[in-house]
């Protein structure tokens, strides 16, 4: 029987599309350090908005941009706009983004005071920070919710928008292997496919072309793997001398908490680096339903139930002391079954 996916699936919010609609010249922001769904949303709507007869410009400093995923850069042909530009624009996009202070804007949210903010983003923690906002911690990743809304706008999706949109929901559901790879996203990377996706291609440059430095990084957090005696928790860490030994910096940080999550039986895998001296990042992942997302919230931080972060000021040997004791207390209080059942 052919798949019929239900109004939700294909209908992005009325007020949403006038919004957009109603704009002429259009910033598109994200959130710091940019992953894979962020920079393919950006990348997508920067495709399709001429379509509109919108002008797009992109706030996506190239520094801030991790090395691997400048094959979306590319592959949306996208430039980075000047604060100068953005003081005429008429509406900012923010995707991705949580709150409005993550938002990547060079020169601060004082570049963009005044200009009214179209809130597109799948984290629970979102704060509503828009004059309009859609919202949905149902969705895999933003770049599923951006499908949603190019077919509610009428634009067409191309091979490369489509390829930029598969990259944003390959890369937050870890390859559709998390509970956030739901029947509809499932769907719709299968609607992206059909559509001209280069899945193949998407696969190899995110998974299979680590330059030197990256891989030497990655020898670093195997090198630094831990697991708690009672077999729950496992984590690794890169201090600020070690990134930088190894030639990478804060930007390539961020898929490498899969290393201790990778372990058989965790229940919390986290990955702590100072890619910036003096502030920890702090990965959190939560396994068998476990949600880590009040974990992050004792940090100041958010994001999904079952991947969240934090950003820590101070020593990263006293921070991890901290985060791992707090992890072990959360599991005390919310799981009782024991690691093995």
């Amino acid at each position: 029987m052919k798949h019929k996916p239900d109004a939700e699936t294909l209908v992005a919010p009325a007020a949403i599309c006038d919004a957009i609609r109603g704009g002429h010249k259009v910033a598109l922001a994200g959130h710091v350090t940019p992953d894979g769904d962020c920079v393919g949303a950006i990348g997508a709507l920067w495709l399709a908005l001429p379509e509109l007869d919108i002008t797009p410009l992109a706030v996506l400093p190239p520094e801030t941009v991790a090395r691997r995923l400048n094959y979306l850069v590319h592959q949306a042909g996208l430039q980075a706009a000047t604060p100068e530009q953005l003081r005429g624009c008429d509406l900012l996009i923010a995707v991705d983004t949580a709150k409005e202070p993550r938002l990547n804007i060079p020169g601060g949210l004082d570049t963009v005071q005044g200009i009214p903010i179209c809130n597109i983003d799948h984290h629970a923690t979102n704060t509503q920070y828009g004059k309009w906002n859609w919202t949905s911690g149902e969705r895999s990743s933003t770049s599923e919710m951006i499908y949603e809304l190019l077919r509610a706008l009428g634009c067409q999706v191309t091979p490369t928008i489509a390829t930029l949109l598969y990259a944003g929901i390959h890369t937050d559901t870890q390859g559709f292997s998390l509970v956030n790879a739901t029947p509809r996203s499932l769907q719709v990377a299968a609607d992206l496919s059909a559509a001209g996706a280069r899945v193949q291609e998407v696969c190899e440059q995110l998974h299979r072309s680590h330059s030197p430095s990256e891989f030497a990084l990655l020898k670093v957090v195997y090198g630094n793997t831990n697991l708690s005696d009672d077999g729950r928790v496992a984590w690794s860490s890169a201090s600020y001398d070690e990134i930088h030994d190894a030639g990478c910096n804060a930007n390539d940080i961020d898929d490498q908490v899969e290393i201790p999550r990778s372990i058989e039986g965790v229940n919390i895998a986290l990955l702590l680096s100072e890619g910036n001296r003096g502030k920890v990042r702090v990965n959190f992942r939560g396994e068998r339903g476990l949600s880590v997302l009040e974990l992050a919230r004792q940090f100041k931080g958010g994001g999904h139930h079952a991947s969240a972060g934090a950003i820590v000021d101070g020593d990263i040997t006293e921070v991890s002391q901290r985060v791992l004791a707090a992890a072990h207390a959360y599991l005390d209080a919310n799981l009782t079954e024991s690691p093995a059942s």
